[in-house]
């Protein structure tokens, strides 16, 4: 079948794969028509009015929510409005996120890590908000101010959409990334990378090679110096109590002499045999 966005063609896919995934829609901001069997935005006539955000931080939310029709402003216009929402910071608070509404306890929300598996606690980053006021009060962790744009733009579609939320538990991963991939980058790029930065960060991280490093407790020889320690004690031979300390570095002194290939080694004196000596012994025949 082929896929269409108000009024344009973004695409071709499976009509009964499509009819799977179809439930992604709403939790982006867009819905499916039946009777014009295209998609298209699905908060057309919703206005949010936000303050407290710096106006950068505004207009990310605004890019990250263009494709679904609704009205971000800072002030309230004539318009009617579906909710207001005041944003503060502070600098350390038990959970990224606290919200708080008229007469309602506080709702303390941790996202998600990008290590998720299931695809319902991805795809918000298990952001969830399905309380109805006329004002919330949002509550940041400062630490995490780069993460803010996106997290806002989670609880305004959860604020006005969470009614038309169905389960995402039969989706696999890679059903989820190929509706990103097929359908949602060509009608809004920028929470597309949002929505599989997973497997962005995967895919760009780079190789390292393992670089070999020296133990900490690695000591080179000529750094070893002798320490002197009491001599370890033992019970089963108390010979061992008294004895010195054994020291693994101590030299041993041995004298020293510097040799002379030709010194003259002295011995005792001997006599030189002369073969010319005259026999002196006496015949038993001469005595006779």
């Amino acid at each position: 079948m082929i896929l269409t966005f108000s009024g344009r063609q973004i695409g071709q896919m499976d009509i009964n794969f499509f009819q799977h995934i179809k439930p992604l829609l709403n939790y982006w901001g867009l819905d499916w028509n039946e009777n014009y069997h295209e998609i298209e935005p699905a908060m057309y006539g919703q206005c949010f009015v936000i303050s407290g955000l710096e106006q950068r931080d505004l207009e990310r939310v605004k890019e990250i929510l263009k494709h679904t029709d609704v009205i971000i402003e800072e002030k309230a216009s004539g318009m009617s409005t579906t909710a207001s929402i005041s944003v503060s910071f502070v600098a350390d608070q038990p959970v990224p996120i606290i919200i708080q509404t008229e007469n309602s306890k506080l709702l303390y929300i941790t996202p998600a890590e990008n290590t998720e598996n299931a695809v319902q606690n991805m795809i918000h980053k298990s952001i969830l908000c399905k309380r109805k006021a006329n004002h919330y009060s949002f509550s940041f962790r400062w630490r995490e101010k780069e993460c803010i744009p996106e997290w806002i733009s989670y609880l305004i579609l959860q604020i006005g959409l969470s009614k038309t939320f169905s389960s995402l538990a039969s989706l696999s991963i890679g059903e989820y990334q190929t509706g990103i991939n097929h359908i949602l980058r060509s009608i809004n790029p920028m929470l597309a990378d949002l929505q599989c930065e997973k497997e962005t960060k995967k895919m760009q991280k780079p190789k390292i090679e393992p670089e070999f490093k020296v133990p900490d407790t690695f000591i080179a020889p000529q750094q070893l110096i002798p320490v002197r320690s009491r001599p370890a004690t033992v019970t089963r031979n108390k010979n061992l109590h008294n004895g010195p300390a054994i020291s693994p570095f101590k030299s041993v002194q041995t004298p020293e002499s510097t040799i002379n290939p030709f010194k003259q080694k002295n011995s005792k004196t001997s006599t030189a045999i002369n073969p010319f000596q005259p026999n002196t012994y006496t015949t038993r025949r001469s005595k006779e």
